[in-house]
């Protein structure tokens, strides 16, 4: 049975991808056995949920940026309710850890963070951004793990917008907020009622949005049909999107459990380069930058101090663009056409600047704000969703507008 195994996968992959996807599991299992041996048994377990986020953000093409044009574009709101059922899924799984609010040494904190004006602009540059790259932090690590090139320039771009935001932050960091606030940790049961309540509101205002712009509904769940909804041009699609929506949730709250604190992104966008800069200039003596600016490292301070084999975000960063990379070598099929422009890559890049900043000055990305924050309950990731759509649809009204001027 082995050897009939062997021999089709040996017909299906050339020499060279046979060569590639052994060199490829083969360095991902010394990785982890590496990992292993030091100790960092949770950092191992981090990094495979990260590759389970990739693989599915991969293979079922699932993405937020591309849901929100076509909704906004299109009037089709099959991948936004489908983000609607993941949140709703991610909260019931999420709440009992923040009630529990400790197993053993690891404490539940939900991502509950402060709303205020820094929200609403950095959520606001973040959704021009995803709209100008195509692509949020999850989609352009995914397009990333694709072998892509101009997500890779928009993903160097994140990092110089995160850096350009840790300059800033003793400006910003002094807005006015609001004290962090959860629905679930602070309303307990009734807050949990409430926010699926929202997110059930949520879904009904999506069906009736797409059946005034479009005077029909595309089918995501079977209860639909009462309303008249019709199927997706692929019949299988709809049912991706959900199971994606709820292995995301699953995967997030294995995360949740590992690391006390469920999946985010943006703060590598910080955190990296200040490790980068640190390498440097104890390697070389040089100094790239005046550490007397980062203020904001402050709040990283513990993870500073560690290597990055040892910080939860940044292994399961890392781990999604392994995740998306296994999945394009070992099903490779043609991804999503790219939106075509005069200058492509001034798009991308000035899109990555957008989302590196707009996400360290909001406290998350569409992950760690959007998902993980309502998710918890956090009301930073509602106000975080209204002032990232605003962001799209100014985006999209811009870019065709562009598009229909003549050359």
């Amino acid at each position: 049975m082995l050897a009939n195994v062997i021999s089709k996968w040996r017909l299906h992959y050339s020499l060279g991808r046979q060569i590639s996807l052994v060199g490829f599991v083969s360095l991902i299992s010394l990785v982890l056995i590496w990992l292993t041996l030091q100790g960092a048994w949770v950092s191992a377990g981090l990094l495979m949920i990260g590759m389970g986020l990739g693989a599915t953000l991969n293979y079922f093409v699932f993405g937020f940026s591309s849901s929100w044009r076509k909704s906004i574009l299109e009037g089709n709101t099959l991948g936004a309710r489908a983000q609607v059922i993941m949140l709703a899924a991610a909260l019931l799984l999420f709440s009992p850890l923040i009630w529990l609010g400790q197993m053993g040494d690891t404490p539940f904190q939900g991502l509950i963070r402060p709303a205020g004006w820094s929200v609403i602009l950095g959520a606001f540059l973040f959704g021009i951004g995803m709209q100008l790259a195509s692509n949020c932090s999850s989609g352009t690590l995914n397009r990333v793990g694709q072998l892509q090139a101009l997500p890779l320039v928009a993903l160097v771009m994140m990092f110089i917008g995160g850096v350009f935001a840790a300059y800033t932050f003793g400006y910003w960091d002094a807005w006015p907020v609001i004290t962090p606030w959860s629905f679930t940790r602070d309303a307990g049961l009734a807050g949990l009622v409430i926010s699926l309540l929202i997110l059930a509101g949520l879904y009904a205002l999506l069906i009736r949005y797409e059946r005034h712009r479009t005077q029909q509904l595309t089918q995501l769940l079977s209860w639909e049909r009462k309303l008249g909804a019709q199927g997706y041009d692929n019949p299988k699609r709809a049912g991706q999107l959900v199971l994606a929506g709820l292995l995301l949730a699953g995967l997030s709250m294995l995360i949740f459990i590992l690391a006390g604190q469920p999946w985010s992104v943006a703060s590598v966008f910080a955190l990296w380069p200040f490790k980068l800069a640190e390498w440097w200039e104890l390697h070389t003596g040089w100094t790239l930058f005046d550490w007397s600016f980062w203020e904001i490292a402050g709040h990283y301070q513990d993870r500073v101090a560690r290597p990055v084999w040892l910080d939860s975000v940044s292994m399961t960063t890392l781990g999604v663009i392994l995740g998306a990379l296994v999945v394009t070598l070992f099903q490779p099929k043609p991804v999503n056409s790219l939106p075509a422009g005069q200058q492509p890559i001034g798009y991308y890049a000035l899109g990555g600047f957008l989302m590196g900043l707009g996400a360290m000055l909001s406290y998350g990305c569409n992950i760690g704000a959007l998902f993980s924050g309502i998710a918890s309950g956090s009301l930073h990731g509602w106000l975080w969703l209204f002032a990232a759509l605003l962001g799209n649809w100014l985006a999209l009204l811009w870019l065709n507008r562009h598009a229909r001027q003549p050359s």
